[in-house]
């Protein structure tokens, strides 16, 4: 077996952690939960519906496509388990129950992208569901984002949503990420999304990025936002027993760089502006921006009066703004209210805007 990009990285990560470790007596305190692979149900897909392989050591696993399946968790698993169905996916979730279950070793190439290539460098989940129809919970975005979380960990590729187009021609290309199918470029013609079948999955109420919210959570790294679930979760310290602080839920923290694991929690010191204290990640969901950041505009965008509500009118591709509030989760996106250049105010989804 030779060293690939993972395996060299992940030696350089074991010695570097290891010397922050033991050498931060001066440095800010960085612990964290290890990435842990969740427990999943194993029933393998029939060996006709996808490829062995051993990825480890001969293919880099760079991206991570979300799919929605149609149907329900059960079926879905019943269809891989078919030897005519011809398609395959690493993992199938329940939107319902937010219980997952494994239908191919992470080595192996799954059937799934519409891309061979994208097939190759990919690991694939079916989220049980019908696009555009249904909701999805947390409990479903929290046990997906917990996959992502220890694959891009095991693998080495960004805990990132890739955002506003379509992936690379080439599925070498760049760092990978976390992407939907409708994402995936058509093999003959890359301009097309959605591979070879223009498939449009996950659809407009896949909530990117509250599930990057999950997948993130864990990992908030100095300057970097998130904002609180519930009203008495920032404490004074690092202890749910510590006296709380005021700030309600919704607000937006500034992580300060010094993390904690205490009797198996991780604990974040933020700051919210000006108001210093601590929240465990069980607490919060990462967030791209905070109040006064600027962004710009990724497309045309719509600015609304409320999240969701009656549109107020459209502005232009890289128009710039601050954000003056946010984010409220609904209708399949995360809202930010953002003062726009030229005097527009209003909320738009976060999936179409940049930091500047």
């Amino acid at each position: 077996m030779h060293e690939t990009r993972r395996t060299i990285l992940k030696t350089i990560g074991a010695v570097a952690g290891a010397g922050a470790i033991s050498g931060q007596t001066n440095a800010k305190r960085t612990m964290r939960l290890p990435a842990t692979k969740p427990e999943m149900e194993w029933a393998p897909a029939d060996e006709s519906n996808y490829s062995e392989a051993e990825r480890e050591s001969d293919l880099d696993i760079r991206w991570f496509v979300v799919h929605v399946a149609q149907g329900e968790a059960e079926w879905t698993v019943d269809y891989f388990q078919n030897p005519d169905a011809n398609v395959s996916a690493h993992y199938v979730a329940d939107h319902e129950t937010g219980n997952l279950t494994q239908m191919l070793a992470e080595e192996d190439i799954g059937w799934h992208a519409g891309n061979w290539p994208y097939n190759q460098h990919s690991l694939g989940i079916e989220h049980s569901g019908w696009v555009n129809d249904t909701n999805y919970t947390d409990e479903l975005y929290e046990a997906s984002a917990k996959i992502v979380r220890w694959s891009a960990t095991e693998f080495d590729f960004p805990k990132r949503v890739r955002r506003y187009d379509i992936a690379p021609c080439d599925a070498k290309n760049g760092e990978g990420g976390v992407i939907g199918h409708d994402q995936i470029p058509n093999p003959n013609d890359c301009t097309k999304p959605g591979g070879i079948s223009g498939h449009y999955d996950p659809g407009s109420l896949w909530n990117w990025g509250r599930y990057e919210g999950f997948i993130r959570r864990w990992d908030v790294e100095s300057g970097e936002n998130a904002v609180v679930l519930l009203d008495d979760a920032v404490h004074h310290g690092p202890d749910e027993h510590a006296k709380t602080v005021a700030v309600p839920a919704g607000a937006v923290g500034t992580a300060t760089g010094t993390v904690l694991v205490r009797d198996g929690v991780q604990w974040y010191q933020f700051d919210f502006g000006g108001t210093p204290g601590w929240a465990s990640a069980d607490d919060v969901l990462y967030v791209r921006f905070g109040s006064g950041e600027s962004v710009e505009t990724t497309s045309e965008l719509s600015v609304r009066a409320d999240p969701d509500g009656e549109r107020l009118g459209v502005v232009q591709e890289e128009t710039t703004g601050t954000i003056a509030d946010g984010p409220v989760d609904t209708g399949g996106y995360r809202w930010w209210k953002v003062n726009y250049e030229g005097g527009e105010t209003g909320w738009s989804a976060d999936y179409w805007l940049t930091a500047e």
